[in-house]
């Protein structure tokens, strides 16, 4: 009997559900229209704050830990696609994204100076820029390294 949890939620789904998560994790853009994969991905890299936190020590204080990279391109990424999504392509809600505190500096200019005309080709190629940094971070290679390892059974992973 396996007693252990995992905090990503890996052990809650089936063979097949790992399997579907890791051949859309393949591919960025499969992963993020895969609402199940971005959930396991998030709860695996960077837990809930209600989660129990070990205690202090001066080396390891308590306290939420900083954003992974991976989980703030995963952020952006979201809020260019709710933008397209709800098709608020509105100078304001532009503006917004644009001054993002985790937007890069040259593609925040690129947003701004775009026109009502282009401002839809422009969220895409910050996707597209943005889900091609997620896939090189550390976090997307261990994520998809555990998912495979609970696939093939080294975890235990009952439904």
């Amino acid at each position: 009997m396996n007693c252990l949890k995992c905090s990503c939620g890996c052990d809650k789904l089936s063979k097949e559900e790992l399997e579907q998560i890791i051949n859309s994790s393949d591919r960025v853009k499969d992963f993020l229209k895969n609402e199940t994969a971005r959930s396991v991905f998030r709860r695996l890299t960077y837990p809930e704050e209600d989660e129990s936190q070990p205690s202090g020590s001066r080396q390891r204080p308590v306290g939420k830990r900083p954003k992974p990279q991976a989980i703030k391109y995963l952020e952006l990424i979201e809020k260019c696609e709710e933008l397209m999504k709800k098709a608020d392509l509105s100078d304001e809600a532009v503006e917004e994204l644009a001054n993002h505190r985790y937007m890069d500096m040259e593609l925040a200019e690129r947003l701004d100076e775009s026109t009502a005309a282009n401002r839809t080709e422009v969220l895409e190629a910050i996707v597209r820029e943005y889900s091609n940094r997620l896939c090189e971070t550390e976090c997307y290679e261990k994520f998809i390294s555990k998912l495979v390892k609970a696939h093939e059974g080294k975890l235990k992973i009952e439904k």
